[in-house]
């Protein structure tokens, strides 16, 4: 009876405010645009996520009952009846309980937030600050506990201290006209292209890394694009020959928090570097450097955080940088280095405990570099 009534309380239930529905098809009907731009997302799929089916059951046995309804009050909300995180879970959100931990509280009887005051046949519209806020956004990317259920990325954002905001970067067109967001491929511009062109926006394509599961080859293909060119605004590659090794270099330099953020556990971010001479010589050194977090056991590499005893992050804070050495032979022929910065949205080890397919997480390169000859 408890869990029912703090259901309800949070729902906001009643609904009189949206008399043609609360779910995000209904909203779709008159916002027919922003409800495709939507459904292309990751908050669309977010409880759909095999990813995130599979993990749940783990995340259970490994930190108890608590930590699974932490996982589902982000991913499967089930606000306005949407079983991911549809319209009304940021156009209706009046506050949260605290920032971080899912603890998002919603009104289906309030105005809809939206940039600016509306009234119409189907709901009025107020201007509430909360809908662009990074707290907005850090009420489910925030993060802690219990077991190794650490997500600091609205903490990571305070502490850079950015005068900008999630969407900025995270909005299909950037933050505002001529800014320096990423521009959706499957909004059929190149990221570069909206760089120059300060296209308009279209914030309901939010682009982030996970896949676009369930979607289409070209609609995946598409948000695989839009992630690739995600990475690459927020990190750069450089490497460089000194006494005789490649001094290779990853730094954030373009985003408001750690890269890799959030889920760490389950990304996959790193270099690999080729090195060639005139007579044809060719040697490789895989992974030399990598941002994903090490997730052990006494000491132990393992593929799953409900298997680990100890989570190393190892992202790079805005502004931060790493750089690794890598020697290679003396004499002969002078070498030619190459440096290529890749990523996943999940690890291929992850993958394979979850038994699901690797094949719909694609590696991307995100930058390359040369140095040398």
């Amino acid at each position: 009876m408890r869990a029912l009534l703090f259901a309800v309380l949070l729902c906001g239930c009643g609904g009189a405010a949206l008399p043609y529905g609360t779910d995000s098809a209904s909203c779709g009907t008159c916002h027919a645009e922003q409800h495709v731009q939507w459904a292309s997302t990751a908050h669309a799929r977010s409880a759909s996520s095999p990813v995130f089916q599979a993990l749940l059951p783990r995340v259970e046995e490994a930190w108890g009952a608590t930590a699974r309804a932490r996982c589902v009050a982000c991913h499967q909300p089930r606000f306005g009846g949407d079983d991911g995180i549809g319209c009304v879970s940021c156009h209706a959100a009046v506050g949260n309980r605290g920032h971080g931990n899912g603890a998002l509280v919603v009104s289906l009887d309030a105005p809809l937030a939206g940039t600016r005051p509306v009234s119409n046949a189907a709901h009025d519209v107020e201007s509430r600050g909360l809908l662009t806020s990074p707290v907005l956004c850090g009420t489910c990317h925030e993060v802690h506990g219990p077991g190794l259920l650490d997500e600091p990325t609205l903490s990571e954002f305070s502490a850079a201290g950015s005068a900008t905001d999630c969407i900025t970067c995270h909005s299909a067109a950037g933050g505002r006209e001529g800014g320096a967001g990423v521009l959706g491929a499957c909004d059929g511009v190149s990221y570069e292209g909206a760089l120059s062109s300060g296209a308009p926006r279209r914030g309901h394509r939010l682009i982030g890394v996970d896949p676009a599961w369930g979607a289409s080859a070209a609609e995946a293909e598409c948000a695989s694009e839009d992630s690739r060119a995600l990475w690459a605004r927020a990190l750069s590659l450089e490497i460089a020959m000194r006494d005789g090794a490649a001094e290779v270099s990853v730094t954030n330099t373009g985003a408001a928090h750690a890269v890799p953020t959030g889920a760490t556990h389950l990304r996959d971010v790193w270099v690999d570097v080729e090195a060639t001479d005139a007579s044809g010589r060719r040697l490789l050194f895989p992974r030399v450097l990598e941002l994903g977090a090490r997730l052990t056991r006494d000491g132990a590499e393992v593929a799953l955080a409900t298997q680990a005893s100890q989570v190393d992050p190892r992202g790079l804070s805005p502004g931060a940088g790493r750089t690794v050495r890598v020697p290679l032979p003396v004499g002969g022929a002078a070498w030619e280095v190459s440096a290529v910065l890749r990523a996943r949205a999940v690890r291929a080890d992850a993958l394979a405990a979850l038994q699901l397919d690797a094949s719909q997480v694609p590696t991307r390169d995100v930058a390359r570099a040369t140095a040398g000859r």
